[in-house]
């Protein structure tokens, strides 16, 4: 699992270059790259809808720490599927951060 999730990401990162980097013959490559991430996402889909079936049918059997541990690994795999989305990337590209206090006034006078 952990060596898609790795390439899913790289190959985001390839995309990305393809799409905005400095060299022209890249961008002939993105249609390749982009049936990669497909491919990949497909590959890591169909796992993590098996893990949440195992882990469906492991708490039924009453087998509590396995079935957790199929969730968590599933939930790990739909989170690194969430960064393909347009509106996942777009959120994470946004700062959220608060606007800077204002310097204290001074006041008039002083003798």
């Amino acid at each position: 699992m952990h060596d898609r999730v790795a390439e899913l990401a790289g190959l985001r990162i390839e995309l990305a270059t393809c799409e905005n980097g400095p060299r022209e013959s890249r961008r002939e490559k993105t249609g390749e790259v982009q049936a990669q991430i497909d491919r990949v996402r497909g590959e890591l889909d169909a796992e993590a809808e098996k893990l949440e079936d195992r882990a469906e049918h492991l708490a039924e059997a009453g087998q509590d720490v396995p079935a957790a541990q199929a969730a968590v690994a599933a939930r790990e795999i739909r989170t690194a599927l969430q960064g393909d989305e347009p509106e996942a990337t777009a959120a994470k590209g946004r700062k959220r951060t608060t606007a800077a206090a204002k310097a204290p006034e001074t006041r008039g006078g002083g003798a």
